[in-house]
Protein backbone atom coordinates (compact mmCIF):
# COMPACT_ATOMS: atom_id res chain seq x y z
CA UNK A 1 0.00 0.00 0.00
CA UNK A 2 1.38 3.39 -1.01
CA UNK A 3 1.92 5.97 1.73
CA UNK A 4 0.97 9.62 1.33
CA UNK A 5 2.90 11.66 3.94
CA UNK A 6 0.71 14.70 3.28
CA UNK A 7 -2.56 12.86 3.91
CA UNK A 8 -3.16 14.07 7.47
CA UNK A 9 -2.55 17.68 6.43
CA UNK A 10 -5.04 17.22 3.59
CA UNK A 11 -7.68 15.82 5.96
CA UNK A 12 -7.15 18.77 8.32
CA UNK A 13 -8.29 21.07 5.52
CA UNK A 14 -11.73 19.49 5.90
CA UNK A 15 -11.99 20.35 9.60
CA UNK A 16 -9.84 17.97 11.69
CA UNK A 17 -7.72 20.76 13.15
CA UNK A 18 -6.78 19.15 16.49
CA UNK A 19 -6.15 15.57 15.44
CA UNK A 20 -2.34 15.88 15.63
CA UNK A 21 -2.73 15.89 19.42
CA UNK A 22 -3.84 12.24 19.29
CA UNK A 23 -1.35 9.75 20.76
CA UNK A 24 -3.36 6.69 19.68
CA UNK A 25 -4.48 5.56 23.14
CA UNK A 26 -7.68 3.96 21.79
CA UNK A 27 -10.02 5.55 24.32
CA UNK A 28 -12.25 6.89 21.52
CA UNK A 29 -12.88 3.41 20.12
CA UNK A 30 -13.41 1.95 23.59
CA UNK A 31 -16.17 4.42 24.51
CA UNK A 32 -17.94 4.46 21.12
CA UNK A 33 -21.09 2.30 21.31
CA UNK A 34 -21.29 2.07 17.50
CA UNK A 35 -17.74 0.79 17.02
CA UNK A 36 -17.80 -2.96 16.39
CA UNK A 37 -15.14 -5.59 15.84
CA UNK A 38 -15.82 -5.67 12.09
CA UNK A 39 -16.20 -1.87 11.84
CA UNK A 40 -13.86 -0.34 14.39
CA UNK A 41 -13.42 3.42 14.65
CA UNK A 42 -12.19 6.13 15.20
CA UNK A 43 -8.68 5.02 16.37
CA UNK A 44 -7.78 2.91 13.32
CA UNK A 45 -8.79 5.67 10.93
CA UNK A 46 -6.89 8.29 12.92
CA UNK A 47 -3.81 6.08 12.78
CA UNK A 48 -4.29 5.50 9.05
CA UNK A 49 -4.45 9.25 8.50
CA UNK A 50 -1.30 9.89 10.52
CA UNK A 51 0.79 7.30 8.67
CA UNK A 52 -0.57 8.30 5.24
CA UNK A 53 -2.56 5.16 4.35
CA UNK A 54 -4.66 6.91 1.72
CA UNK A 55 -6.21 3.77 0.22
CA UNK A 56 -7.40 2.66 3.65
CA UNK A 57 -9.07 6.04 4.16
CA UNK A 58 -10.69 6.27 0.72
CA UNK A 59 -12.04 2.72 0.97
CA UNK A 60 -13.38 3.24 4.51
CA UNK A 61 -17.10 2.99 5.20
CA UNK A 62 -16.70 3.43 8.96
CA UNK A 63 -17.06 7.24 8.81
CA UNK A 64 -20.64 6.67 7.63
CA UNK A 65 -21.34 4.41 10.62
CA UNK A 66 -20.44 7.30 12.94
CA UNK A 67 -23.37 9.48 14.07
CA UNK A 68 -21.19 11.93 16.00
CA UNK A 69 -22.72 11.42 19.43
CA UNK A 70 -19.57 13.15 20.72
CA UNK A 71 -18.68 10.66 23.45
CA UNK A 72 -15.23 10.11 21.94
CA UNK A 73 -14.42 13.84 21.89
CA UNK A 74 -15.85 14.46 25.36
CA UNK A 75 -13.62 11.77 26.90
CA UNK A 76 -10.46 12.24 24.80
CA UNK A 77 -7.54 12.81 27.22
CA UNK A 78 -5.71 14.89 24.61
CA UNK A 79 -8.74 16.91 23.41
CA UNK A 80 -7.90 15.78 19.88
CA UNK A 81 -11.58 15.92 18.85
CA UNK A 82 -11.87 12.45 17.25
CA UNK A 83 -15.57 13.08 16.57
CA UNK A 84 -14.70 16.10 14.48
CA UNK A 85 -12.03 14.02 12.72
CA UNK A 86 -14.75 11.56 11.66
CA UNK A 87 -16.81 14.50 10.40
CA UNK A 88 -13.78 15.75 8.45
CA UNK A 89 -13.36 12.27 6.95
CA UNK A 90 -16.95 12.35 5.73
CA UNK A 91 -16.27 15.67 3.98
CA UNK A 92 -13.01 14.27 2.60
CA UNK A 93 -14.80 11.19 1.24
CA UNK A 94 -17.57 13.28 -0.31
CA UNK A 95 -14.85 15.25 -2.11
CA UNK A 96 -13.29 11.98 -3.29
CA UNK A 97 -16.61 10.64 -4.58
CA UNK A 98 -17.42 13.92 -6.35
CA UNK A 99 -16.26 13.83 -9.99
CA UNK A 100 -16.75 17.60 -10.42
CA UNK A 101 -14.22 18.60 -7.74
CA UNK A 102 -16.62 21.28 -6.45
CA UNK A 103 -17.12 19.64 -3.05
CA UNK A 104 -13.41 19.93 -2.32
CA UNK A 105 -13.36 23.59 -3.36
CA UNK A 106 -16.40 24.44 -1.22
CA UNK A 107 -15.19 22.56 1.87
CA UNK A 108 -11.72 24.09 1.72
CA UNK A 109 -12.86 27.64 1.06
CA UNK A 110 -15.18 28.34 3.96
CA UNK A 111 -17.95 30.73 3.00
CA UNK A 112 -17.49 30.53 -0.80
CA UNK A 113 -20.46 28.20 -1.22
CA UNK A 114 -22.64 30.45 0.94
CA UNK A 115 -21.84 33.56 -1.11
CA UNK A 116 -22.45 31.60 -4.30
CA UNK A 117 -25.80 30.38 -2.93
CA UNK A 118 -26.84 33.95 -2.08
CA UNK A 119 -25.86 35.11 -5.56
CA UNK A 120 -27.76 32.28 -7.23
CA UNK A 121 -30.82 32.89 -5.04
CA UNK A 122 -30.88 36.56 -6.02
CA UNK A 123 -30.36 35.69 -9.70
CA UNK A 124 -33.07 33.02 -9.84
CA UNK A 125 -35.56 35.15 -7.92
CA UNK A 126 -34.93 38.02 -10.34
CA UNK A 127 -35.35 35.68 -13.33
CA UNK A 128 -38.54 34.14 -11.97
CA UNK A 129 -39.95 37.54 -10.97
CA UNK A 130 -39.25 38.87 -14.46
CA UNK A 131 -41.06 36.01 -16.16
CA UNK A 132 -44.28 37.33 -17.70
CA UNK A 133 -45.78 34.05 -18.85
CA UNK A 134 -47.78 31.52 -16.84
CA UNK A 135 -45.41 30.96 -13.92
CA UNK A 136 -47.43 28.00 -12.65
CA UNK A 137 -46.63 26.12 -15.86
CA UNK A 138 -42.96 27.15 -15.70
CA UNK A 139 -42.71 26.07 -12.05
CA UNK A 140 -44.13 22.67 -12.96
CA UNK A 141 -41.49 22.18 -15.64
CA UNK A 142 -38.70 23.30 -13.29
CA UNK A 143 -39.86 20.88 -10.60
CA UNK A 144 -40.00 18.02 -13.10
CA UNK A 145 -36.35 18.71 -13.97
CA UNK A 146 -35.25 18.50 -10.32
CA UNK A 147 -35.33 14.67 -9.95
CA UNK A 148 -33.42 14.23 -13.22
CA UNK A 149 -30.60 16.47 -12.01
CA UNK A 150 -30.53 14.87 -8.55
CA UNK A 151 -30.47 11.35 -10.02
CA UNK A 152 -27.52 12.18 -12.26
CA UNK A 153 -25.61 14.00 -9.50
CA UNK A 154 -26.16 11.36 -6.82
CA UNK A 155 -25.61 8.55 -9.31
CA UNK A 156 -22.03 9.73 -9.83
CA UNK A 157 -21.42 9.85 -6.08
CA UNK A 158 -22.86 6.40 -5.45
CA UNK A 159 -20.89 4.80 -8.29
CA UNK A 160 -17.65 6.28 -6.97
CA UNK A 161 -18.43 5.28 -3.39
CA UNK A 162 -19.03 1.72 -4.59
CA UNK A 163 -15.81 1.79 -6.61
CA UNK A 164 -13.72 2.97 -3.64
CA UNK A 165 -15.42 0.84 -0.97
CA UNK A 166 -16.10 -2.41 -2.84
CA UNK A 167 -14.58 -2.74 -6.33
CA UNK A 168 -11.03 -1.61 -5.53
CA UNK A 169 -10.48 -3.34 -2.17
CA UNK A 170 -12.37 -6.54 -3.07
CA UNK A 171 -11.18 -6.83 -6.66
CA UNK A 172 -14.47 -6.91 -8.51
CA UNK A 173 -18.16 -6.08 -8.63
CA UNK A 174 -19.83 -7.71 -5.64
CA UNK A 175 -23.29 -7.49 -4.14
CA UNK A 176 -25.51 -8.98 -1.48
CA UNK A 177 -28.77 -10.29 -2.90
CA UNK A 178 -30.34 -11.15 0.43
CA UNK A 179 -33.74 -9.42 0.77
CA UNK A 180 -33.11 -8.78 4.48
CA UNK A 181 -29.99 -6.75 3.68
CA UNK A 182 -31.74 -4.72 0.99
CA UNK A 183 -34.69 -4.10 3.31
CA UNK A 184 -32.36 -3.01 6.12
CA UNK A 185 -30.68 -0.54 3.77
CA UNK A 186 -34.00 1.17 3.01
CA UNK A 187 -35.00 1.22 6.69
CA UNK A 188 -31.72 2.93 7.58
CA UNK A 189 -32.22 5.39 4.74
CA UNK A 190 -35.61 6.55 5.96
CA UNK A 191 -35.07 6.38 9.73
CA UNK A 192 -31.30 6.77 10.32
CA UNK A 193 -32.05 4.36 13.16
CA UNK A 194 -28.41 3.87 14.17
CA UNK A 195 -28.78 7.14 16.06
CA UNK A 196 -30.41 4.94 18.67
CA UNK A 197 -27.25 2.87 18.97
CA UNK A 198 -25.57 5.63 20.95
CA UNK A 199 -25.66 4.85 24.66
CA UNK A 200 -26.63 8.40 25.57
CA UNK A 201 -29.27 8.73 22.86
CA UNK A 202 -30.28 12.33 22.26
CA UNK A 203 -33.87 11.82 21.19
CA UNK A 204 -34.32 15.47 20.23
CA UNK A 205 -31.47 15.20 17.72
CA UNK A 206 -32.83 12.00 16.21
CA UNK A 207 -36.37 13.40 16.06
CA UNK A 208 -35.07 16.59 14.41
CA UNK A 209 -33.38 14.51 11.70
CA UNK A 210 -36.50 12.37 11.28
CA UNK A 211 -38.71 15.46 10.95
CA UNK A 212 -36.39 17.01 8.38
CA UNK A 213 -36.14 13.76 6.44
CA UNK A 214 -39.89 13.09 6.36
CA UNK A 215 -40.72 16.73 5.68
CA UNK A 216 -38.29 16.97 2.82
CA UNK A 217 -39.40 13.66 1.26
CA UNK A 218 -42.97 14.96 1.32
CA UNK A 219 -41.82 18.26 -0.21
CA UNK A 220 -40.14 16.31 -3.01
CA UNK A 221 -43.31 14.33 -3.65
CA UNK A 222 -45.44 17.48 -3.63
CA UNK A 223 -43.05 19.18 -6.06
CA UNK A 224 -42.21 16.30 -8.38
CA UNK A 225 -45.81 15.12 -8.66
CA UNK A 226 -46.88 18.76 -8.98
CA UNK A 227 -49.57 18.25 -6.35
CA UNK A 228 -49.50 21.93 -5.41
CA UNK A 229 -50.57 24.60 -7.92
CA UNK A 230 -51.12 27.64 -5.68
CA UNK A 231 -51.50 30.12 -8.55
CA UNK A 232 -54.20 28.08 -10.28
CA UNK A 233 -56.19 26.32 -7.57
CA UNK A 234 -57.69 27.45 -4.26
CA UNK A 235 -57.13 24.88 -1.49
CA UNK A 236 -59.15 24.42 1.68
CA UNK A 237 -57.53 24.32 5.10
CA UNK A 238 -57.81 20.56 5.60
CA UNK A 239 -57.77 19.20 2.06
CA UNK A 240 -55.45 16.19 1.53
CA UNK A 241 -52.86 18.36 -0.24
CA UNK A 242 -53.07 20.98 2.53
CA UNK A 243 -52.42 18.38 5.22
CA UNK A 244 -49.32 17.21 3.35
CA UNK A 245 -48.08 20.78 2.94
CA UNK A 246 -48.72 21.73 6.58
CA UNK A 247 -46.82 18.70 7.82
CA UNK A 248 -43.93 19.05 5.33
CA UNK A 249 -43.41 22.74 6.05
CA UNK A 250 -43.74 22.47 9.83
CA UNK A 251 -41.53 19.36 9.99
CA UNK A 252 -38.76 21.13 8.08
CA UNK A 253 -39.04 24.31 10.18
CA UNK A 254 -39.17 22.51 13.55
CA UNK A 255 -36.44 20.02 12.65
CA UNK A 256 -34.22 22.62 10.98
CA UNK A 257 -34.87 25.10 13.79
CA UNK A 258 -33.78 22.54 16.37
CA UNK A 259 -30.57 21.89 14.43
CA UNK A 260 -29.88 25.62 14.21
CA UNK A 261 -30.43 26.22 17.93
CA UNK A 262 -28.05 23.40 18.82
CA UNK A 263 -25.37 25.04 16.71
CA UNK A 264 -26.05 28.54 18.03
CA UNK A 265 -25.83 27.49 21.69
CA UNK A 266 -23.31 24.66 21.10
CA UNK A 267 -25.45 22.59 23.43
CA UNK A 268 -23.89 19.24 22.54
CA UNK A 269 -20.47 17.90 21.65
CA UNK A 270 -21.62 17.27 18.08
CA UNK A 271 -22.61 20.92 17.58
CA UNK A 272 -19.53 22.65 19.02
CA UNK A 273 -17.91 22.94 15.60
CA UNK A 274 -19.77 24.11 12.50
CA UNK A 275 -18.52 24.33 8.95
CA UNK A 276 -20.14 27.12 6.88
CA UNK A 277 -21.81 24.43 4.75
CA UNK A 278 -23.59 23.16 7.88
CA UNK A 279 -25.19 26.57 8.35
CA UNK A 280 -26.01 26.84 4.66
CA UNK A 281 -27.76 23.48 4.86
CA UNK A 282 -30.03 24.30 7.81
CA UNK A 283 -30.79 27.91 6.79
CA UNK A 284 -31.71 26.99 3.21
CA UNK A 285 -33.85 24.13 4.46
CA UNK A 286 -35.60 26.52 6.86
CA UNK A 287 -36.30 28.92 3.96
CA UNK A 288 -37.84 26.09 1.94
CA UNK A 289 -40.19 25.17 4.78
CA UNK A 290 -41.09 28.78 5.61
CA UNK A 291 -41.75 29.84 2.00
CA UNK A 292 -43.77 26.67 1.36
CA UNK A 293 -45.99 27.37 4.39
CA UNK A 294 -46.32 31.06 3.50
CA UNK A 295 -47.33 30.21 -0.06
CA UNK A 296 -49.98 27.76 1.05
CA UNK A 297 -51.27 30.01 3.84
CA UNK A 298 -51.84 32.87 1.39
CA UNK A 299 -53.62 30.52 -0.99
CA UNK A 300 -55.89 29.04 1.68
CA UNK A 301 -56.80 32.40 3.25
CA UNK A 302 -56.94 34.71 0.22
CA UNK A 303 -57.30 32.44 -2.80
CA UNK A 304 -55.23 32.56 -5.99
CA UNK A 305 -55.47 36.29 -6.70
CA UNK A 306 -53.52 37.78 -3.78
CA UNK A 307 -50.54 39.74 -5.24
CA UNK A 308 -48.16 38.62 -2.49
CA UNK A 309 -48.91 34.94 -3.22
CA UNK A 310 -47.31 35.16 -6.66
CA UNK A 311 -44.07 36.67 -5.31
CA UNK A 312 -43.78 34.29 -2.34
CA UNK A 313 -44.33 31.30 -4.63
CA UNK A 314 -41.63 32.54 -7.03
CA UNK A 315 -39.27 32.95 -4.07
CA UNK A 316 -40.08 29.40 -2.93
CA UNK A 317 -39.20 28.00 -6.36
CA UNK A 318 -36.00 30.09 -6.41
CA UNK A 319 -34.94 28.66 -3.02
CA UNK A 320 -35.76 25.13 -4.19
CA UNK A 321 -33.68 25.69 -7.33
CA UNK A 322 -30.62 26.75 -5.31
CA UNK A 323 -31.21 23.83 -2.93
CA UNK A 324 -31.25 21.29 -5.75
CA UNK A 325 -28.33 22.77 -7.71
CA UNK A 326 -25.96 23.66 -4.88
CA UNK A 327 -27.03 22.19 -1.53
CA UNK A 328 -28.11 18.64 -2.35
CA UNK A 329 -24.93 17.58 -4.20
CA UNK A 330 -22.36 19.50 -2.15
CA UNK A 331 -23.34 19.46 1.55
CA UNK A 332 -24.06 16.96 4.31
CA UNK A 333 -27.56 16.39 2.88
CA UNK A 334 -26.15 13.46 0.90
CA UNK A 335 -25.19 11.74 4.16
CA UNK A 336 -28.72 10.29 4.07
CA UNK A 337 -27.66 8.23 1.05
CA UNK A 338 -24.15 7.27 2.13
CA UNK A 339 -25.11 6.06 5.62
CA UNK A 340 -27.54 3.32 4.51
CA UNK A 341 -25.23 2.37 1.64
CA UNK A 342 -22.42 1.88 4.18
CA UNK A 343 -24.67 -0.57 6.05
CA UNK A 344 -25.29 -2.47 2.81
CA UNK A 345 -21.61 -2.41 1.83
CA UNK A 346 -20.73 -3.85 5.24
CA UNK A 347 -22.93 -6.85 4.43
CA UNK A 348 -21.20 -7.22 1.05
CA UNK A 349 -17.80 -7.26 2.73
CA UNK A 350 -18.89 -9.92 5.21
CA UNK A 351 -20.30 -12.09 2.44
CA UNK A 352 -17.16 -11.55 0.35
CA UNK A 353 -15.03 -12.80 3.26
CA UNK A 354 -17.26 -15.85 3.54
CA UNK A 355 -17.20 -16.38 -0.23
CA UNK A 356 -20.98 -16.05 -0.56
CA UNK A 357 -21.30 -12.61 -2.18
CA UNK A 358 -22.59 -12.29 -5.72
CA UNK A 359 -19.48 -11.55 -7.80
CA UNK A 360 -18.74 -10.25 -11.26
CA UNK A 361 -14.97 -10.51 -11.55
CA UNK A 362 -13.14 -7.69 -13.33
CA UNK A 363 -9.60 -8.99 -13.06
CA UNK A 364 -7.10 -6.61 -11.50
CA UNK A 365 -9.33 -3.63 -10.65
CA UNK A 366 -6.69 -1.97 -8.55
Amino acid sequence: MKVNPELIDEIKKYGAFDISACFNCGNCTAVCPLSKEDASFPRKLIRAGHVGMEEKITSAIEPWHCYYCGECSATCPREAQPGEYMMALRRYLIAKYDITGLSSIFYKNGWLQTWLALGLLAAFYWLYSSYTGDFGVLAGRIELAFPVYVTVALGGYIINMYRYAIVKPLGGIKASLKPAHIYETFVHGFTQKNFNGCEETDWTRWIAHLLVMSGYVLTLLISNLHLLSPLDKHYTLFSPVSLLVWYAGLAIIVGGGSMSLRRVFKSAESSKFSHPSDWLFVVTMFLIGASLLATHYLNVVYGTSHPLLDQVYRFNIAVETVWILLIVPFTKWIHIFFRPLAVYFQHIRKEAEAGTAFTLQLGDSK
